[in-house]
């Protein structure tokens, strides 16, 4: 009986314990903001495009670049008014974009792409 009630009180303990390891020791994987790659080459037709054709997918190639660099600021790309007016770029943590084998949030992909001239690439 005196085991039972050991156990009892034993294993909740160990299940806090256990969680507490186990959410620590991601921290450093899946709460640190991944580096995006100041080299990394973004591609309007190949990332940026698609991500669009999300809300606009009526618009073609030529519409959807010239109402998205008319937002664009290349020189600095922080600033850009389409981060702030499109809010399916910005809602909720943004969405995220693969480019080569990395997931890259919107706004960090946009800002990359002006960053680098906004050209229609």
């Amino acid at each position: 009986m005196m085991r039972k009630a050991w156990l009892t009180r034993l294993l909740p303990a160990a299940l806090i314990v256990a969680g507490g390891l186990s959410i620590s020791s991601c921290e450093q994987y899946s709460w640190a903001k991944q580096e995006v790659p100041q080299d990394l080459t973004v591609s309007f037709s190949e990332t940026v495009q698609p991500f669009c054709q999300g809300c606009h997918s009526a618009w073609t190639v030529d519409r959807t670049y010239d109402k998205l660099s008319a937002n664009v600021d290349t020189v600095t790309p922080g600033s850009s008014r389409v981060l702030s007016i499109h809010s399916s770029i910005t809602a909720f943590g943004s969405q995220m974009l693969q480019i080569d084998t990395l997931l890259i949030p919107a706004t960090d992909v946009i800002k990359l792409w002006a960053s680098q001239g906004a050209e229609k690439n």
